[in-house]
C-alpha cells in the first residue's frame, strides 16, 4: 500500500487570508514537565484553530445552503473516504482559470460520477509561505468548471489553489458547488509526493475532517491511498 500526505502543516505564524477577521493559530502548553503536579513529565496542550485554516473542507453551510443543516459533522463517510480521480495542470499560470474544457480533456475516458476529483497545479507547493501575495495571484476554478462538475455529479472537489478568482467577492464557484452539495477541499499540498510515489491518477482519498457539531468547515488531514 502507498500513502501520500496531502496536508499543510498548521503552525503559529502560518499564512492567513488577509482580512481582519481571519484568526491565526495559537498553541499553548497547559501542562508541561515543569508544572506537572504529579511529576509525571507530561505535556498537555490547547490549540486555537480556524476551521478554514490551511488544508480544510467546506460544507454547504459555509454559504448557508440547505437551511444550514448540511454541516461538517454530518458529511457522509463515503464522501470523506472515496475513490478519487486526479488531474494535474502544471502549466497553469498565476490568475489563470481551470475551465470546463480543461477538465473535460483531462478526464476523457474516465468514470468520475460519484467520485472525488483532485485538481492540482503545484501552486501551493511553489508558493505557500514563499509569496506574500499567495492569496492574491492564485489560479482558480472558472464558473463553467463548477457547472461541469455539477453535471458530472462528483461528490467532492479537492484543489491546491483558491476556489474562486482572487478578488471576486461574489464567490460564484463556491456557490455553484455548495448549492449542489459538492464539498470543497481547499489547499491541498505535496503534489510532488504523488508524482514521486508513482501512485497513478486514480486512488482513494481519505479526508479526516473533525466532527465539529453544527459548524460549516473543518481543518483536515488528507491522504491519497493506493492499495
Amino acid at each position: 500500500m502507498k500513502v501520500v500526505d496531502l496536508t499543510l502543516t498548521i503552525h503559529e505564524g502560518m499564512p492567513c487570508f488577509p482580512v481582519s477577521w481571519y484568526p491565526s493559530p495559537k498553541f499553548e502548553d497547559i501542562l508541561h514537565v515543569d508544572n506537572d503536579p504529579t511529576n509525571s513529565h507530561r505535556y498537555a496542550s490547547k490549540a486555537l484553530l480556524f476551521s478554514h485554516g490551511g488544508t480544510h473542507l467546506d460544507s454547504p453551510k459555509h454559504y448557508a445552503y440547505f437551511d444550514c443543516k448540511e454541516t461538517i459533522d454530518i458529511v457522509p463517510v463515503d464522501t470523506l473516504v472515496n475513490d478519487c480521480v486526479w488531474v494535474h495542470f502544471p502549466d497553469k499560470q498565476n490568475l489563470e482559470p481551470i475551465t470546463a474544457e480543461d477538465l473535460e480533456k483531462a478526464t476523457a475516458g474516465k468514470v468520475i460520477e460519484g467520485k472525488t476529483l483532485l485538481i492540482t497545479t503545484g501552486y501551493t507547493d511553489r508558493n505557500w509561505e514563499v509569496r506574500d501575495d499567495y492569496f492574491q495571484v492564485s489560479p482558480y476554478l472558472a464558473v463553467d468548471a463548477a457547472e461541469w462538475m455539477v453535471a458530472k455529479k462528483i461528490k467532492l472537489v479537492a484543489i491546491d489553489f483558491q476556489t474562486d478568482k482572487p478578488g471576486d467577492a461574489s464567490f460564484p464557484v463556491h456557490n455553484e458547488l455548495l448549492s449542489h452539495k459538492i464539498y470543497i477541499q481547499e489547499y491541498i499540498t505535496n503534489v510532488q509526493g504523488l508524482i514521486d510515489a508513482e501512485i497513478g491518477d486514480e486512488f482513494i482519498m481519505s479526508i479526516g475532517a473533525l466532527k465539529l457539531k453544527d459548524l460549516e468547515a473543518s481543518t483536515c488531514r488528507v491522504f491519497a491511498i493506493k492499495v
